[in-house]
């Protein structure tokens, strides 16, 4: 494993030793080495020199200190710079360009940042365009859950181009997918939008159908709100769409989840109530009360768009493997195609 991440086992050596002919991958691990052993200086000296012959985890960790200061002087303008310079490198090598993936989508991922953000007194400014570019790549090609979940915020909010619900969605629920728990919070919000617009019919041709496909989206997730919104489409339906037992179960539960605090969640279970036929309530009590024994502890999602943060350049305490480092674990078996990455110089 160490071999591969281009990492060799640890001989003797001390910084002293190092010179023009000093293996990279040598110098990468007595960097590694002493970074965990608290000698940041004597790394950031060893991770450089192998930075500059091109190793992709020397790149990304030296890069990582000069963007949080750990252990350097920060110098978020230096970090942008590696992190170009390491999305930038390809390999023909195919099994080199693979142990480099995941290094490789974390920094378009932390220039997708640099571009959404600008740094403050240099020439790179905020350029949206540029970052969703950057998180498309990384997204798409590398499938990196925070890429997804950036994009999804950028199609969501209408940055660098068309507000784009679906597009927005779509991302939101791949990273989601992964386990990241603000694009479950992300996608909720956009899901519910979207039926909320086919209820209205806003820029759509209204369809309970469609409505009730967006929502069931966002209840699966676990919202209450959305549990409430479904059973409210699936009860009252439209022309040539109606599921009215459903649509109960569904009402019941978020009020029971609820705990009938949620006045706008009471009305709506109270008026599907009054219209429902007895076999028809007693149906949905029966399925509801299954829900809810199947799921005792189910986790609540509220949607809210603004308290759903941007993925942060958090850096991580470094062993050896890419995931360690920080960056997502990555099937690929594919060489790495370059994206142009501009690098200003100051």
């Amino acid at each position: 494993m160490l071999a591969a991440l281009g990492a060799v086992p640890a001989v003797a050596f001390e910084i002293k030793d190092l010179t023009p002919e000093t293996p990279p991958a040598q110098a990468f691990t007595y960097g590694l080495d002493k970074y965990n052993n608290g000698d940041k200086t004597t790394a950031a000296e060893a991770l450089d020199f192998a930075a500059k012959k091109g190793v992709p985890g020397a790149q990304w960790k030296l890069a990582s200190m000069y963007a949080d200061g750990d252990g350097v002087g920060r110098d978020e303008m230096k970090a942008f710079q590696l992190f170009s310079q390491l999305a930038a490198q390809g390999s023909e090598d195919d099994v080199l360009a693979e142990q480099a993936a995941p290094y490789v989508s974390n920094a378009y991922v932390r220039l997708g940042s640099y571009y959404q953000q600008g740094i403050p007194n240099t020439k790179v400014k905020p350029d949206f365009n540029r970052a969703r570019q950057a998180y498309t790549y990384a997204a798409s090609f590398f499938g990196n859950a925070d890429a997804q979940y950036n994009l999804a915020r950028m199609y969501y909010s209408g940055e660098g181009g068309d507000r784009d619900l679906v597009q927005g969605a779509k991302w939101a629920n791949l990273s989601a997918a992964k386990g990241n728990s603000r694009a479950k919070g992300l996608a909720v919000q956009v899901c519910l939008e979207l039926a909320q617009d086919y209820l209205d019919g806003k820029d759509v041709s209204p369809s309970a159908h469609e409505a009730a496909r967006w929502a069931r989206q966002a209840a699966d997730y676990g919202s209450i709100e959305a549990q409430a919104l479904l059973g409210h489409i699936l009860f009252e339906g439209d022309d040539t769409f109606r599921q009215p037992v459903e649509g109960l179960m569904y009402l019941q539960v978020a009020l029971a989840r609820s705990g009938g605090s949620v006045q706008w969640i009471l009305d709506m279970h109270e008026a599907a109530r009054s219209a429902a036929t007895q076999d028809q309530w007693n149906a949905a009590k029966q399925r509801a009360d299954n829900w809810l024994a199947a799921n005792p502890v189910a986790e609540t999602l509220t949607a809210s768009p603004a308290s759903v943060p941007i993925a942060p350049l958090a850096s991580a305490n470094v062993p050896v493997s890419p995931v360690a480092l920080g960056a997502p674990a990555i099937d690929t078996g594919r060489a790495v195609p370059v994206l142009p990455v501009a690098v200003p110089t100051n």
